[in-house]
This record gives C-alpha cells, structure tokens and sequence, in this order.
C-alpha cells in the first residue's frame, strides 16, 4: 500500500531523514519507533505531504506521491491524527468532523451523516453537540481520529495517539485500533509507550539519527542489540514489566 524508497530530507545542510526505506502493507499495523530526534515525525510529514523529500520516492497503491500536495494525499486515502490536537475548540465535536467530511466533497447533509457515523464508530456519539474545547484528552484523541476517519482514509498515520493517557484509556485506545483494523483501516503509528505498541503493531521500524537501524517484528526489534543499545536500554519485555511507561521521548 505504502513504499518509502530511500527517502532523505535535508533542513539547511541538517539530515533529518538518511535514505530511509520501508513498507506498509494493506492490512498491516506498522509501529514507527525511535528516540528524539530520530525522525519519525518528518517521516510522517513526508508521507503526508507537510515535507517534500529532497530525494528518494513515496508510493501509495503504486502511484508516486512525493509531489502531491496534503489536500491530494488525503483525496487518495491517507489521513493523519498529529501529537498535539489541535481541535476547532468553539465548535461542537459533531461540527469538527464534519468539516473533515467536507474535505471529500460531500454536500452538507451528507457530511452530517458521515459524521455521525465516525463519531458512533469511536464512541464519540454522545459527545456530539459537546464543544470540542471541553473535552478530556483521550476523547480529544478521539475526536482527531474521527476527523481522519471522516475523510474516508484507507491508511491512518497516528502521531503519539496515546502518549499521555491512563493506562485504562491506552487500553481503550488499543481495542478501538485493532477494532478498525480488523474493519479494513492500515496504520502507521509513531509511539513512544514500548507495551503497547510492542502489542498493536505487526511490524516495527525502528529510526536513530535519521535511518533506518532495524525493522521485524516486534519480538525481533525488541531483542534487536542496536535497538536495546540506541532506544530501548533493556529487552522490552523487562521494560514492560517495569511498568510498560513511556520512553524517553
């Protein structure tokens, strides 16, 4: 579904991104992982337009998209949620959404209808004339989801989506990715809590310094000694029975 072939990003004479090469196959949960720094959110933003890359290739379902603009990228299929979320705090959490499903083109009754069904899908459907501004943290990151959702993507691109919740709440968070898994969604997330992406995703890339040190599945990155050296510190079974926190970020 998704390809990155040596992608490489220069700021100003800094390498961000050191020709990085990887794939997402349709189905998949893949986990973006990596200290700061490492390049994980520029690789995100390559993906989703925010960054041109200064060389290398990005193909989604066989198509080039290196020079589309985010607008294109998401009219194709790729939505992304983002670290910080942004929601439009004055309007209701039903209005957020459906300015993401005026995104596809939809007149507005039919944004409303695809709204409410993004928000019955994450739970959020009570919270729908709530505005957006009063809602916890983790609906926040509900709501971010939904906003993706509603613009019909096929691949979501989550940054941190539980970075900062409970473990109840990352526990929901879980249940609900695997939900929408298992519903057709391909997901490639960028997370800093090693327990629970080591539980979600079916396949690891692990960024240090702009490229690319490992990549398997999650057993083999979590015994992987560049990895335990560079990220982890311990194999992260022993980190999860630490506590399964978050990683230095």
């Amino acid at each position: 579904m998704l390809g990155l072939t040596d992608v490489t990003v220069d700021f100003s004479g800094l390498r961000a991104v050191d020709h990085v090469s990887f794939a997402v196959e349709e189905g998949q949960i893949v986990g973006l992982i990596g200290p700061n720094g490492a390049g994980k959110t520029t690789t995100f933003n390559v993906v989703s337009g925010l960054v041109r890359p200064t060389a290398g290739t990005v193909r989604f379902e066989g198509e080039d998209i290196a020079r589309l603009d985010p607008a294109d990228r998401s009219r194709r299929g790729i939505g992304r949620t983002f670290q910080i979320v942004k929601p439009f705090g004055n309007l209701s959490v039903l209005d957020n959404v459906v300015v993401a499903a005026l995104t596809r083109g939809h007149r507005v009754a039919g944004a409303r209808d695809v709204a409410r069904e993004a928000l019955a899908t994450l739970g959020l459907e009570s919270f729908a004339r709530s505005y957006a501004r009063g809602l916890p943290l983790a609906l926040r990151k509900r709501l971010e989801l939904a906003r993706a959702l509603a613009t019909d993507a096929r691949l979501l691109l989550l940054d941190e989506i539980m970075g900062g919740l409970t473990p109840t709440e990352v526990n929901e968070a879980l249940d609900l990715i695997r939900r929408l898994n298992h519903d057709g969604a391909t997901f490639l997330i960028i997370e800093h809590n090693m327990k629970a992406i080591m539980q979600l995703a079916d396949h690891i890339v692990v960024l240090n310094q702009g490229a690319k040190l490992a990549e398997g599945t999650p057993e083999e990155v979590a015994h992987h000694p560049g990895v335990i050296s560079a990220y982890l510190g311990q194999p992260v079974e022993d980190a999860a029975g630490a506590g399964g926190s978050d990683d230095p970020a």
